[in-house]
């Protein structure tokens, strides 16, 4: 399985998860200093760990090339790269939607984008994201709630691109301001990862 966002809360959970079922993990991380600290943290043959930086498409298909030959044939995909903080709209650093949506767009959408061809030549493959419940966009900054969107909207772009391919996109909403249980979130991540229906959860609905 291909993830993002593996030094997160639920990132990390998910390549455990995955793990503890015997199965293969690749995590893409975005700074140099991450790559050794998830190797340790995860501690295993079958983790795969490399630097993707932010917005280096050569390097996000290297490292799904990469992991294919090395893991074998590659038929999930989990993006739970992101980052929330709440704002008072207008008074957002600056800087701050340019970091939301590289955090919560720009870092999944790389990894997925690199994998979607290995997927379709497969004819099979699922990709799960990670986005936010509609109280989640109201209650958080103005540049949260558009980064987000922005993740929405990718999803349902890759849901009709996607039709008829074999590979399947969805994302699971949740409220990063509640105290979800990332072992449980993570099971249903890996589960759609897999192509089968999460274990409970909102699903965002599918394109038209």
């Amino acid at each position: 399985m291909l993830l993002a966002g593996a030094t997160g809360r639920i990132g990390e959970a998910v390549a455990r998860c995955v793990l503890a079922r015997g199965g293969r993990v690749a995590a893409a991380v975005r700074k140099p200093w991450q790559v050794e600290k998830l190797r340790a943290a995860l501690a295993s043959d079958r983790a795969l760990v490399g630097l993707v930086p932010a917005g280096d498409a050569e390097a996000a298909a290297g490292f799904v090339k990469g992991a294919k030959d090395a893991l074998g044939p590659l038929t999930g995909f989990v993006g739970a790269a992101g980052r929330w903080q709440e704002r008072t709209p207008g008074k957002e650093p600056g800087g701050d939607l340019a970091d939301l949506l590289a955090a919560n767009l720009q870092a999944n959408a790389l990894l997925a984008r690199a994998a979607m061809p290995f997927f379709r030549r497969q004819k099979r493959g699922a990709l799960a994201f990670v986005g936010a419940t509609d109280a989640a966009l109201r209650d958080g900054s103005a540049a949260f709630a558009a980064s987000m969107a922005g993740l929405h909207e990718y999803v349902r772009a890759l849901q009709r691109d996607l039709a008829g391919a074999g590979v399947t996109a969805a994302a699971l909403l949740l409220d990063p301001a509640s105290a979800a249980d990332a072992s449980a979130v993570a099971e249903r991540l890996a589960a759609m990862a897999q192509g089968r229906a999460p274990a409970g959860g909102t699903l965002l609905p599918a394109a038209s």
